[in-house]
This record gives structure tokens, sequence and C-alpha cells, in this order.
């Protein structure tokens, strides 16, 4: 009985380990619903709206909504007109239309025979950022980084909701020199994010937010390594704006498991007003916004702080061709090397070594990005741009 009992143990103990594997659901249904990305600012425009469809589970993307005709419509009676300039995209025609602080503003959107429309919303006001700075921090982990960092307050002790966005932009300069295109030494690249970062002051005695995490630059990127700026866009919140980008964060942070919340769920300020019982993915935002830029030059940082300068894998090989070749891809060293990526980006002209009066080319390989900055920026300064007054 006692080798019973030890066999019906073991026995458990193998389908209890056995019984684990993973389970990804058939979603064969989902609806397609409008979604509707917007903001209206006390700044100055043109303004935004993209549209486009919900996607199933295991798309990446929504399709971009054409043809559609947008505006916005303030209390006052005034209708601006948005145009379609990409697909999905739309922007105001009118340069000078901003926001007014203490108006109330509503995104109007017909679709063939379907109207939407968002509540409407009062534009708050804006709260200057007090400063944004960096702080060197050097993990036990080795993570070593550059933490950018904000501090703001209200005052009045009357806003509470606040959202962060940053436009960032660095200079590069690619190792490799091209005597022909000496534009293709040094660019700007640029990202604009479309994320937000946000915090509340709510349970706080004064309306104050201090060190509010912006961004982290880890040692694996290069945006640093020059010099860098970001243009910090700080947005005054309702309490109902701030609760669903709160929860669009959780939803984005959690996704892989079977009980995290559904996307589908999260149904913000637009209506269908043709078909009622129809959700409307998405936020028209209306919101007071202040800017703040910094600069971080390399120099400045500690010499702890070893940012990579994107181009470690930058090796060149140099090829002897005969010109006789109508395809320099008919040589197998060069065909083996394009196939990996590499480019042709200098070429001479020689003769062989005596008695050999063969002709050749001379060619230099590297992959693009390592050659040409335009392959990841644009060689022209942008307007905002300066300089370190002590370079």
């Amino acid at each position: 009985m006692r080798l019973l009992h030890n066999l019906i143990y073991l026995l458990c103990c193998v389908s209890m380990f056995s019984c684990v594997s993973s389970f990804t659901p058939n979603i064969s249904e989902y609806d397609d619903l409008l979604v509707v990305d917007g903001e209206l600012t006390n700044l100055s425009g043109p303004y935004k709206v993209k549209l486009s469809r919900s996607y199933k589970f295991q798309e990446k993307s929504g399709d971009p909504i054409t043809g559609a005709q947008v505006k916005i419509i303030e209390n006052a009676g005034r209708e601006v007109e948005l145009r379609e300039i990409s697909d999905g995209t739309y922007s105001t025609v009118d340069t000078t239309f901003r926001g007014i602080v203490g108006n109330n503003y509503k995104l109007h959107i017909q679709i063939g025979e379907e109207v939407y429309e968002s509540a409407s919303e009062k534009l708050i006001r804006a709260v200057p950022i007090d400063k944004v700075y960096w702080e060197y921090s050097a993990q036990n982990d080795k993570s070593n980084g550059i933490q950018l960092l904000l501090d703001t307050h209200d005052p009045e002790n009357s806003t509470h909701y606040y959202a962060w966005k940053c436009d960032e932009n660095w200079k590069f300069i690619v190792p490799i020199d091209v005597i022909a295109h000496p534009e293709w030494k040094v660019c700007y690249a640029q990202f604009h994010t479309t994320d937000f970062n946000i915090a509340t002051s709510a349970r706080r005695n004064n309306d104050i937010i201090e060190r509010q995490p912006l961004r982290f630059f880890s040692e694996a990127t290069n945006r640093l390594y020059i010099r860098y700026t970001t243009l910090v866009r700080q947005y005054a919140l309702s309490e109902s704006a701030y609760k669903f980008f709160k929860d669009l964060i959780s939803v984005n942070q959690n996704q892989g498991s079977l009980f995290d919340p559904i996307p589908g769920s999260l149904v913000g300020n637009m209506s269908n007003l043709t078909h009622k019982e129809m959700p409307v993915l998405g936020y028209f935002l209306v919101a007071g916004a202040s800017e703040k830029r910094i600069f971080i030059d390399r120099k400045d940082l500690p010499k702890e702080y070893q940012p990579t300068s994107g181009f470690d894998n930058c090796g060149t090989a140099l090829v002897q061709v005969p010109t006789s070749l109508t395809n320099i891809r008919m040589n197998s060293v060069v065909d083996s090397l394009m196939r990996n990526g590499y480019s042709e980006f200098e070429r001479f002209r020689t003769l062989g070594t005596p008695p050999d009066t063969t002709s050749y080319y001379l060619i230099d390989f590297a992959k693009s990005p390592c050659f040409n900055c335009l392959m990841n920026g644009n060689n022209v300064i942008p307007d905002f741009w300066t300089e370190s007054s002590n370079q």
C-alpha cells in the first residue's frame, strides 16, 4: 500500500507540472470602432486629429479613416475646419486659430452618414514649468544613466492634474568621411513622442509636482553622445482626462496576461450621435499647455557616464574589382557584402602591379548609416538649435 501511495503521489506531481502550457485565445470577432486622437491647447497651432479604426488583437495598427469632415466648435459658435493632410490625419486650416483659456470646445466628425462628437471641454489655464533638469543615476545593476526631471507648481492650488510630452532632437556625426559628400557628415535626429507622462498633486496640501521623471537615458543610447535638446510640453488636465490617460497607460504597460485590462474598454469623451449604442475609442484633449526647452552637452555630463556613439559596428571593407565587370555584384566578395547590408561609398581606379596591367576599381564598402547621416536624420540645422557658448 505504501508503494501504491508513493506511485499515486508521483503521478500527481507529474500531472501538476505537465499540465502547465501557454494559452493563446482564439479571438475571431471584434468591434470595428472609430478611434480618435486629437488635442487643442492655448499654444499656437496647427492642431491635428488622427482618425483610424480599431484592429484585431494580433494586428499592430488600425486602418486610417480618410475623407471625413472634421471641425472644432467653440462655445461662442465659431467653427474651425480641419483638412486632411495625409491618410487619416486632419489639421486646422486657419493658422491663426488657437484655444482660449476659459472657453469650451468640442470636436465634430462626420464619416459618411455617421456623426460623432466629443463632450464640450473647458480649456484650463496653463501652469508654467518651473524647471527641467537632469541628474546622473548610478544603479547597482550597472544600468547607469541620465534621468531627466521636472518641477512645477500652481500657486493658485487649482490644477492638480498634469501630463507631459517631449519633442527630442540630437546631433550626431557619422564616423566615415565621404570626400564627394561632405553634407553626409553631420545630422540632427528627432523623435516626437506620442505617449504621456502623467502625475497628480490631488493628495497633497499644495499643488506642487517635484522631481517628476520625464526620460531616462541609458548608456545604450546615442542621444547624449554630442548634444541633445528636448522641448517639454506640460498640459493642465481635467480630472476626467487624467483618469482616461491613467487607464490607458495601465493597459499599455500590462498587456500579455490573461487578466490584463481590456483595451477596448477605454472609452473617452467621444460619442456616436447616429448610433448612440456604439462606443467610440480615444479622446479629444482640450488643455492649457506651457513649454520649456533644455539642452544637454556631453561635456557637461559626468565622466562615469559613457554613452554609445551608435556606430560601434561600422567596419569598412576594401574590394578590388576588375573594371571589365559590367556588374560589380558578379564579384563574390562584393555580392556577399551587399547581401549583408553594405553599400559602396567610394571608388578609385588603379592598374594592377606589373606584369598585371589589368585595370581595377578599388571600392570602399560600409553600412550606409555609417557614412550617410541622412539615413537617420536631417542635415538642416533646426531653427531652435544653438551650440554651446564654450565649445
